[in-house]
């Protein structure tokens, strides 16, 4: 990947000191432009407002979806309208958060954006199995007769899809309240990996401090000093190797999430719920494990000729 590395190697040779720069030392030419998306934090809290004062509307439409087409499509198009404000003001805050993580302005704006997330979630949980009350025949007569509601049609193949795995307008609110709790693991281990977690300093190709971070572990891979590249990778995994016993727990904790809402939802396994998704089906992915592990003799064979070129 000559385009990564000489990229890399640009970048570091323009920046690299011994301890790791903050945002404010770097160069705006390296920096995420979001304007794009929200031209500042003022034009995301209208938008947010906007979004938080609309919740309510999901209201009028609850018990009425099977009453004649033009509601089912304004509804549609509410909801539409809510998801594309939601997606646009997770993206800029999930940036901004990823910009630096230690910087709580962005940690509280990307916690208010989950929140309201799993708000609309619950007010709009209706819909699902409100649709699902209709006859299928019902149904899809009234996305045929109406040519604004036939883009909807994908949409409506997908929830009658999987009808065997919606629950009750109760339920899915449950389910959507939960939202924000199954994300804790997740969510601990980004903020301790990328925020909280110290690398150590070790000495580069030169002899020179040298602080090792995400972005230099992978620039240093690249590197044509052989012993310079062992120190980084044993340095960096090294500290992982330090908190094993904490990133078990947040690991089992996202496991028993997934566990819940597939047990929840009555799939036959987490795999089958996370496929579903989709609409993959599992033979899919057990034919693609079975047909790697089949032709691995060309892979073997390369790493043994490097092993012998190499020495």
């Amino acid at each position: 990947m000559p385009f990564l590395r000489d990229s890399l190697g640009k970048f570091f040779s323009e920046t690299e000191q011994a301890v790791l720069p903050t945002r404010n030392e770097i160069e705006d030419n390296y920096k995420w432009d979001l304007s794009p998306i929200f031209e500042n934090d003022e034009s995301w809290e209208s938008d947010f407002k906007w979004v938080e004062d609309n919740i309510s509307n999901y209201k009028k439409f609850e018990g009425q979806l099977s009453k004649d087409t033009h509601t089912l499509l304004r509804c549609f198009q509410f909801d539409d309208a809510m998801g594309i404000k939601l997606e646009r003001l997770y993206l800029y805050s999930s940036l901004s958060y990823d910009s630096d993580m230690r910087v709580q302005k962005y940690q509280a704006m990307h916690d208010r954006i989950k929140n309201l997330f799993s708000k609309v979630f619950s007010a709009a949980s209706f819909i699902k199995p409100e649709l699902l009350s209709i006859s299928n025949d019902k149904l899809i007569q009234m996305i045929e007769s109406n040519n604004e509601l036939n883009i909807y049609r994908h949409h409506v193949d997908d929830i009658l899809r999987t009808k065997a795995h919606t629950l009750n307008k109760e339920q899915e609110e449950i389910l959507a309240l939960s939202s924000e709790i199954n994300q804790i693991p997740y969510n601990t281990f980004s903020i301790f990996t990328n925020a909280e977690l110290k690398f150590p300093l070790i000495k580069d190709e030169k002899g020179n401090d040298y602080e090792i971070s995400h972005a230099r572990y992978y620039a240093a891979m690249y590197s044509k000093n052989r012993d310079f590249r062992e120190r980084v990778f044993k340095n960096y995994y090294g500290k992982y190797i330090d908190y094993a016993n904490t990133f078990s727990v947040l690991f089992n904790g996202n496991l028993k999430a997934n566990i819940f809402n597939s047990k929840t939802r009555k799939y036959n396994s987490v795999r089958e719920a996370a496929l579903d998704n989709n609409n993959i089906p599992i033979s899919v992915y057990d034919n693609l494990l079975k047909s790697a592990n089949k032709n691995l003799t060309p892979l073997h064979r390369w790493a043994s000729l490097k092993k012998k070129l190499l020495g």
